[in-house]
């Protein structure tokens, strides 16, 4: 059976990657991706190839960021499509980051493309029971469509390691884009706090972002002592971070984005077997459960959030049991593994059987 792949983000980010290997491990594969640095160069490129690649194709899947790439593979072809939705671009644009509001033209027209991409694949991707409901009631699609598969990882540069301490003290890490899902000032509100009660927890913030800069900003307003800010990093030198702190933080704004949603750094922290730290949210307690596997806090103040890691800080016996059963839940219920296995048994062989039973048309 012949597969193509296609997505609009970096073939080469841990996502894309993941599918693109699954594929070539199940199927006689090819794709149609492209390189550039940027969604202007890679965009064209992959739509003046595409129809020329989807010509002898049994069924087509479609990665990250590939909404509008959903709708002109459906232009030319009856075939199955496949489509990993991972998030909602009408919920980040106009809800998260609000870059437009709802109800303008873009705002709409972000709407359609969505709900028609949903519309239009035979297979949707999503990584929780929470934004399977969310989607299903905003754009009317029946939630047998829907395919739950944990979020992916490179499990390559993300893994244990046996490490010395990145800080004597108890260190706390974030690590992230900045964006708002991520409620950044409630951390650096909560480093604040801790400093004035003369608390010695250090705050380790990796990454960049739109937020960066009022997070510096607010900090050094503060006079912290307690925080440092590096830049974007390559997983490998990632991995050491994870594996040289206590905590790793999550998110910490409220919403439906941020309600539906688990994070990329969460399966990272599980990862390595470290305690995970984030606000409690329905996608969040699908899968985990508090003092267990994970560590929730039960609103998104900051004060909440210090007080939480101080108890934590206080509790070592639990840190450790905690994060030794977040390596065991990452294991049973995260891991590529397990990702690999629900979309052979939900996708791959239900595919393989409609397609050798009813011949679809180009």
């Amino acid at each position: 059976m012949k597969a193509l792949f296609t997505c609009s983000d970096k073939p080469t980010i841990s996502r894309n990657k993941f599918h693109r290997e699954t594929l070539q491990n199940y199927f006689d594969y090819s794709e149609c991706v492209s390189k550039g640095k940027s969604y202007a160069s890679r965009i064209p490129s992959i739509l003046v190839r595409l129809p020329f690649k989807m010509i002898g194709q049994d069924f087509f899947f479609v990665s990250y960021m590939g909404h509008f790439l959903v709708l002109y593979l459906r232009l030319f072809t009856k075939k199955p499509i496949v489509f990993d939705f991972y998030l909602s671009i009408y919920d980040m644009m106009c809800n998260d980051r609000k870059i437009y509001k709802p109800d303008s033209l873009l705002g709409k027209l972000t709407y359609w493309i969505e709900q028609k991409s949903l519309q239009l694949a035979d297979y949707i991707i999503v990584d929780t029971h929470k934004l399977i409901e969310t989607l299903s009631q905003n754009y009317n699609i029946p939630k047998e469509k829907f395919v739950r598969v944990p979020l992916t990882i490179n499990e390559e540069n993300v893994k244990p390691l046996q490490t010395e301490r990145y800080k004597p003290q108890f260190t706390v890490l974030y690590v992230g884009s900045y964006i708002p899902l991520h409620g950044t000032e409630v951390i650096i509100e909560a480093a604040r706090i801790l400093q004035e009660q003369g608390d010695d927890t250090f705050f380790l913030m990796i990454g960049k972002g739109p937020d960066l800069e009022k997070c510096q900003t607010l900090a050094e307003s503060y006079g912290l002592r307690n925080i440092e800010f590096k830049g974007f990093m390559s997983l490998e030198d990632l991995n050491y971070y994870y594996n040289a702190t206590d905590i790793n933080l999550g998110l910490f704004s409220v919403g439906e984005r941020a309600n539906s949603v688990v994070l990329n750094k969460t399966n990272d922290a599980f990862r390595v077997g470290k305690p995970h730290l984030t606000l409690k949210t329905d996608a969040m307690q699908e899968a985990f459960t508090d003092n267990e596997d994970i560590f929730f806090t039960k609103d998104n103040h900051p004060e909440t959030l210090a007080a939480r890691i101080v108890e934590i800080k206080q509790n070592p016996a639990l840190l450790t049991q905690v994060g030794a059963n977040a390596l065991i839940s990452y294991d049973q219920k995260l891991s590529n593994a397990c990702a690999r296995n629900i979309m052979a048994t939900r996708i791959f062989a239900p595919l393989q059987k409609n397609i050798q039973k009813v011949p679809h048309a180009q």
